[in-house]
């Protein structure tokens, strides 16, 4: 049943994703504008959240058809399955980006939340900061030096990162 309920929160933050989205400026010159990448995040979100909750539900009718076949009233029953942090995780690291990185910049929080979801997956202490770091710049040169878009600069080092300029 959880699945249901991520697949269902997933559509939601896609619907939302895309309405934000679509707030963005329009660039005149261009075919495409800032909300192209969203909107495609979005409609992601919704396509993978639909697969997930209708494929729970399938699981699902077909367990109580079994168990409707079944003529034993004392089926075992499994313990309830604990909530992991790899599943609760990523949702809160972009709940956190969108938070943070006004306050500290784009650069420094995806590189906090690429070396914690790295450690969640167990990897050595040294690979997940090393690959944080060098990843997380990369991303942030990327996206805003060659597709220009801009990345919020955080105001924790004075609005500017001396090793972006």
């Amino acid at each position: 049943m959880r699945d249901v309920f991520a697949g269902i929160g997933f559509m939601i933050a896609g619907v939302v994703t895309i309405i934000t989205a679509q707030q963005f400026p329009t660039l005149p010159s261009l075919q495409y504008g800032p909300s192209l990448f969203p909107s495609l995040v979005g409609g992601g979100f919704c396509i993978g959240g639909a697969v997930l909750t209708l494929n729970a539900l399938w699981q699902r009718r077909k367990v109580v058809a079994q168990e409707l076949h079944e003529e034993s009233t004392l089926a075992a029953t499994s313990p309830p399955e604990k909530i992991s942090w790899a599943m609760v995780l990523p949702p809160v690291a972009i709940v956190f980006y969108i938070l943070a990185s006004d306050y500290l910049g784009a650069m420094p929080t995806i590189t906090i939340i690429m070396f914690l979801l790295m450690l969640l997956r167990k990897t050595k202490l040294y690979v997940a900061l090393a690959t944080s770091l060098v990843m997380s710049s990369a991303i942030y040169f990327i996206f805003s030096h060659y597709l220009l878009i801009p990345l919020p600069q955080g105001v924790l080092l004075g609005g500017s990162l001396p090793w972006t300029s």
